[in-house]
């Protein structure tokens, strides 16, 4: 990979990880530091998921 596209792809998946986050925090009442990690561990794996599935389509 070039360094522009290692960088946008980084980018990309910390778009969609902040946004799943900020959704996340949104539905929830409290927020403990279990809590914190779990959902954070969780966007994560729904950024590369979202990444890879905008990667299939738009490769398609």
């Amino acid at each position: 990979m070039k360094p522009r596209t290692t960088f946008l792809a980084v980018g990309e998946v910390l778009a969609w990880w902040a946004a799943l986050v900020v959704l996340w925090l949104m539905l929830i009442s409290t927020v403990y530091p279990l809590e914190w990690a779990v959902g954070a561990g969780a966007a994560g794996v729904g950024a590369l998921v979202a990444r890879a599935g905008r990667r299939a389509v738009s490769h398609g």
